[in-house]
């Protein structure tokens, strides 16, 4: 006689489920952190996010350069160094996002966990001399769908953003009207 199907109350996930590729990768940067939650790290990627979006606006790497992977740091400084130089200031608020875990491995001795952060926020470039709005909306917010990409020795180590990627070009990255206005910035900042 056949057992009988296993079916799993509404809310809860049913003991047969496949593990999904993060559940995968969770368990192999346990391995070696016993204690990794990515529930709670996902607070830790919203706070990078948010001060990834301060740095840019005060256009000062340096308060990030031990959070960022040297690649991320040097992103970040070309991109801050390019909005001085043109004379161009970025500014933002009412930063509004949720974030949750979407990736999770390791790769030889190094761990990394992708982090999707949505959400809005108000953002616009600003030419410094007269405060003109040269971009984007001081009254209009803009939509956030990044990908963050955090990376690790494998092991108890310090997690650094090391990859960005998703909607910037809506705040600064590659946008045309900021090209237009004298800022080129690099990388995935």
């Amino acid at each position: 006689m056949p057992a009988p199907p296993v079916i799993a109350r509404p809310g809860k996930e049913s003991p047969l489920a496949h593990p999904t590729l993060l559940d995968r990768g969770v368990r192999e940067i346990r391995r070696t952190d016993r204690g990794f939650d990515p529930a709670r790290f996902i607070g830790y990627a919203a706070m990078t996010f948010r001060d990834v979006e301060t740095a840019r606006m005060a256009r000062d790497a340096d308060r990030l350069r031990d959070r960022l992977t040297p690649e991320m740091y040097a992103d970040l400084l070309a991109f801050c160094e390019a909005l001085r130089s043109t004379g161009r200031s970025l500014r933002f608020d009412d930063v509004e996002v949720t974030a949750q875990a979407t990736e999770a491995w390791q790769d030889g001795d190094r761990d990394y966990l992708t982090v999707y952060v949505a959400g809005s926020m108000l953002g616009h470039t600003v030419e410094d001399a007269t405060g003109k709005v040269l971009a984007g909306s001081e009254t209009t917010p803009i939509p956030v769908e990044d990908f963050l990409t955090f990376t690790r020795p494998a092991g108890l180590n310090f997690w650094m953003l090391s990859i960005i990627q998703g909607s910037r070009e809506l705040r600064g990255k590659s946008s045309g009207a900021d090209r237009d206005h004298g800022v080129e910035p690099s990388g995935t900042i």
